[in-house]
């Protein structure tokens, strides 16, 4: 799913309608501490998907040396509460055969359970209590934050992440999307000894106004929101957590050189400045078929890049999907090649090629075959309870239960003109960063 902005749920009961693009009734609720529920009823039989959309991610982290604190705590709400310490609720979870886990992103931290549907109403206590009694001791601070730094290292060694982390860090010089969602390593070093700043970061962001609990699957949408509302409501509200800085705007090109190990190939990337996710926005739309077009597997870039020229393994990127303005991103995977320079010389004047024609002409049979494409895409991939959770969720994040139909709506009315329009509008080199991992001498 790609969408999308803000739009506040509705108070109260209410159904949504099947006329509109996604394909489930969805019921809401919105309780007096300012939790939001949803439940969403759908052929699973026998299977539930229960989750916790927390609208903190990396973007939130605005404390110095404090960076990777939302991912840390994904680890962290693992740990267990008086009642229910970690391990206890691990064996209740394998003997109810659930499934559970959690991902941290730039605008999100979600925590999620497939589970047999019989135990929904044991499953939302056990996840009620570890949102509102968490206990974390020094020494379970210490050990995950050993956990967490194994991670950042393994991401040294990833040479896409350390391309798109220089991309975003010269991007983005005041807003948080500058740093990625594990954090700066200095700040990964001092996590064990954050005891006490753990405490305050759970108590600032982990509040129901910043929460969503989402449940989908073989349930009664009345029961699933009142077994919801009867454990997440004695959850306290707290004080509103401030905004990101903007970013100013940008009034010319960047560049950073990433510098890799002697001898690998080098690796480009491309990104312009653009809206952040708002379903009502008829370029954000519009830029997601842009994608499409572009890089698409029978695009021009895979073609040229890729089969005509043999220039790189792969193209890939497109629109970024976050809350605030970010970036469409062009990521080529270059071959090794006796001058690399030469080869990222090319490659980034392929890609500046493939643009201006998109600038200039947009082949409309082409937009409805992407735009067909896409909407089928994302149609089957609605079949499991948990992919609902995550599309849903992930649309909400951004525009509320709504978005989806909202987001469509306009996918549907973009025209060939419209592509052309955006194309030229934000992918200029006033708001383009390039970056490029290029291969160093041995010493």
């Amino acid at each position: 799913m790609r969408s999308l902005g803000w739009v506040p749920l509705l108070w109260g009961w209410a159904t949504a309608a099947h006329a509109g693009a996604f394909p489930y009734p969805v019921h809401t609720q919105t309780l007096d501490n300012g939790l939001q529920i949803v439940a969403v009823p759908m052929p699973s039989p026998g299977v539930v998907a229960l989750g916790t959309w927390m609208r903190v991610g990396s973007r939130d982290e605005l404390d110095a040396g404090r960076t990777g604190f939302a991912h840390f705590f994904e680890h962290l709400m693992f740990l267990g509460t008086p009642t229910l310490p970690g391990d206890v609720r691990e064996r209740r979870l394998l003997r109810m055969g659930a499934d559970d886990n959690a991902w941290t992103w730039l605008d999100e931290t979600v925590y999620h359970v497939l589970a047999p549907a019989s135990a929904l109403p044991e499953l939302v206590v056990m996840e009620a209590d570890r949102f509102q009694h968490l206990t974390l001791t020094p020494e379970q601070v210490r050990r995950e934050a050993g956990a967490v730094f194994g991670e950042y290292r393994k991401g040294l060694s990833d040479p896409g992440e350390r391309l798109s982390d220089a991309l975003q860090a010269e991007a983005f010089k005041s807003h948080t999307y500058k740093h990625s969602t594990i954090g700066y390593e200095a700040d990964v070093l001092a996590m064990p000894d954050a005891h006490t700043y753990a405490g305050a970061f759970f108590e600032r962001h982990y509040r129901p106004e910043r929460a969503m609990v989402l449940v989908v699957g073989d349930i009664e949408p009345e029961q699933a929101l009142g077994l919801v509302k009867a454990a997440y409501g004695p959850w306290t509200a707290g004080p509103a957590a401030p905004a990101p800085p903007a970013e100013p705007p940008q009034t010319g090109p960047r560049r950073v050189t990433v510098p890799w190990e002697a001898g690998a190939a080098p690796r480009l990337a491309l990104g312009w400045r653009i809206p952040g996710s708002d379903p009502a926005n008829p370029d954000v739309a519009a830029l997601d078929l842009l994608d499409g077009l572009l890089l698409s597997e029978v695009g021009p870039l895979h073609r040229r890049l890729v089969q005509e020229e043999g220039l790189a393994f792969a193209v890939s990127g497109g629109r970024q999907d976050f809350v605030d303005p970010c970036l469409f991103v062009v990521d080529v995977e270059l071959r090794p090649s006796a001058d690399p320079a030469a080869a990222v010389a090319k490659a980034e004047a392929i890609v500046r090629e493939e643009v201006a024609r998109l600038q200039q002409a947009v082949d409309g049979a082409a937009l409805e075959r992407v735009r067909t494409h896409r909407r089928s895409a994302f149609l089957s991939s609605l079949d499991d309870p948990l992919d609902v959770l995550m599309a849903l969720g992930w649309a909400a994040r951004r525009g509320g239960v709504g978005a989806i139909d909202t987001f469509y709506e306009r996918f549907d009315a973009v025209q060939a003109a419209d592509v052309q329009a955006v194309a030229g509008r934000y992918l200029v080199d006033t708001g383009l960063t390039v970056a490029v991992l290029a291969s160093e001498e041995a010493p």
